[in-house]
């Protein structure tokens, strides 16, 4: 629940821009990679250095009207 007594995760508001309040819509779901090594040692060790990447799954979406992008957890189907 918000402080005006409103459920944030309603339906109605769930496809909605965070900023501005319009429509938003799916660019698709990316993998982004986490975890692993950077600089020197990624220089030294090469792939070994990504052993410790892992992939998460976020769903990309954009605002129809100020053109922000926002990143969420996908549904679980």
């Amino acid at each position: 629940m918000s402080v005006d007594g409103q459920d944030s995760r309603a339906p109605n508001n769930r496809d909605r821009c965070l900023r501005c309040g319009a429509p938003v819509y799916s660019l698709g779901i990316e993998e982004f990679r986490v975890g692993g090594t950077t600089g020197g040692w990624k220089l030294l060790f090469g792939e070994w250095a990504e052993l410790g990447e892992g992939m998460l799954k976020l769903e990309v979406r954009a605002c129809t009207v100020c053109r922000t992008v926002d990143l969420r957890v996908p549904d679980i189907a």
